[in-house]
């Protein structure tokens, strides 16, 4: 989840609770550039088309390496990180990185380069920066939405790479991976992912839904890779594992930026179809494991059950109230746990309640921007915000109710959440789940001490994240198997 006044474009980096452009993803790039002798070979002498070969070759060369720049999203708030160019067959590819998000490998969708011009282009995030080689700096222009800011970019030696963490799945594990895809056929798409199946008889097969942002199937948040060692630590114990690139994420196919929980949820329908047709796991139980709004996304899959038989669900932080509700007490909370003063977090809560009313009645945006206005939001900031708050995502994320979902559901649910957790509070949340499913069907569990990610944490901030060492709790993982066992 993610507060979307909170959302900066510094934090639009980062993860599932930012925007998890945890995009670090398979997918080969290409240069969309026509090479200069293709077009020349009709009027020019071979001499000539061999010297414009090789002019391109040497400019691009000049852009290969580690180019670090800064981008100022306010006079006291900036970001450093570093794109890594590389040349392949076909052309310049790039990565993204975000060391002080400790974010590392998200790819960019396109790089083309004409002569001393470069523009690189990851769709799921917005992102789109131009820029001019001029001696040893790139001087140019980065895009987010409606933000634009000037940012040049040096050449640095060093590269930052990710530090391992202790729950890493091993390189060589003791269970069978299976690269696999699948067809979203109600939109026509293909859908990539990673299966792990238990090299011993097992009864039960996962299927991870990633929370909100653009992720790929590792779930690369803060350093840690959430989904791959979840799915790591559950196969261990005897249970299938399915993850998957979101749609236009990787090597998933398919639009990411105007898509909704609602059309996540056919892809999730698309995994399950699939899952039950597929050896060796389609005579076991499947079911969901959603994450935030992971949760949310399989609650809708559930509910529409002309396309889906699932076996269980298992709802990890997931939300209970609307999207809306969920956003303003996100807000409320984190500044609370970060000491702002409580004559400026009311006036901030009055603010978010406004904004987020607003949304949900459909407002224009110009009444909108009079609330930025009237609450000092500097009118070179509102067009971001603006842009983030009448997103077709946010939209439909602010104006939903789970419970109109999960009301309908007759499977067993198990709900798990952080006492700690700071962006699904745990209250109100759970209490939709309680509200709203039979007894019969659903168990749940609060850990005192775990945050939105299921870590043991300290105050549950978001900041706190990256620093904790332990990427997913393990004693979440072994309640699952012993609820998995039980059904």
């Amino acid at each position: 989840m993610k507060s979307y006044l909170q959302l900066t474009i510094a934090t639009i980096f980062a993860s599932s609770l930012m925007i998890n452009c945890h995009a670090a993803n398979h997918q080969e790039l290409t240069d969309t550039t026509n090479p200069k002798s293709i077009s020349s070979t009709v009027n020019s002498a071979t001499s000539a088309s061999a010297a414009s070969q090789n002019n391109e070759s040497f400019s691009r060369g000049k852009f290969i390496g580690h180019w670090k720049g800064k981008l100022s999203v306010s006079k006291n708030q900036s970001i450093e990180f570093v794109f890594n160019i590389e040349n392949s067959e076909s052309g310049l590819v790039a990565t993204l990185d975000v060391p002080a998000q400790n974010q590392f490998g998200l790819q960019f969708d396109s790089v083309s380069q004409i002569g001393n011009g470069i523009t690189l282009v990851l769709n799921a995030a917005g992102i789109h920066y131009e820029g001019t080689l001029e001696e040893n700096t790139i001087q140019g222009v980065y895009q987010q939405g409606s933000f634009s800011a000037p940012v040049d970019l040096v050449k640095t030696q060093a590269k930052v790479t990710r530090q391992a963490k202790p729950q890493d799945p091993s390189p060589t594990p003791r269970y069978t991976v299976e690269q696999v895809s699948f067809a979203n056929e109600k939109e026509g798409h293909m859908l990539a992912g990673t299966l792990f199946v238990p090299q011993r008889p097992f009864t039960h097969t996962a299927i991870i839904l990633s929370g909100s942002g653009p992720t790929q199937r590792d779930g690369d948040i803060v350093g840690h890779k959430l989904y791959a060692v979840l799915a790591d630590l559950l196969t261990k114990k005897g249970i299938a594992v399915l993850r998957f690139d979101d749609r236009g994420v990787g090597e998933s196919g398919g639009q990411y930026a105007t898509a909704t929980s609602e059309d996540f949820a056919n892809d999730a329908n698309a995994a399950l179809n699939f899952l039950k047709h597929h050896e060796p796991v389609a005579s076991s139980k499947i079911g969901y494991i959603g994450h935030s709004e992971g949760s949310l996304i399989a609650a809708i899959a559930l509910a529409n059950k002309k396309n889906t038989s699932a076996d269980f669900f298992i709802s990890l932080a997931g939300p209970g109230t609307t999207g809306g509700e969920v956003l303003i007490d996100q807000s409320y909370l984190i500044q609370k746990m970060r000491g702002v003063p409580s004559s400026e977090l009311e006036k901030d809560d009055k603010l978010q309640r406004k904004l987020i009313q607003a949304v949900a009645q459909n407002n224009a945006n110009e009444d909108i921007k009079a609330l930025m206005t009237s609450a000092g939001i500097p009118a070179s900031q509102q067009d971001a915000q603006l842009s983030q708050l009448t997103s077709v995502w946010m939209q439909y994320f602010i104006k939903t109710d789970p419970k109109n979902y999960l009301q309908k559901l007759s499977l067993p649910v198990f709900a798990v959440h952080g006492a700690k957790d700071l962006q699904v509070p745990v209250r109100q949340n759970i209490d939709g789940f309680m509200q709203s499913i039979n007894k019969q069907w659903l168990t749940y569990k609060i850990y005192p001490n775990l945050n939105h990610l299921l870590q043991p944490a300290d105050k549950g901030l978001p900041e706190e994240y990256a620093a904790i060492s332990t990427t997913v709790s393990p004693e979440v993982v072994e309640d699952i198997s012993l609820w998995l066992a039980q059904q």
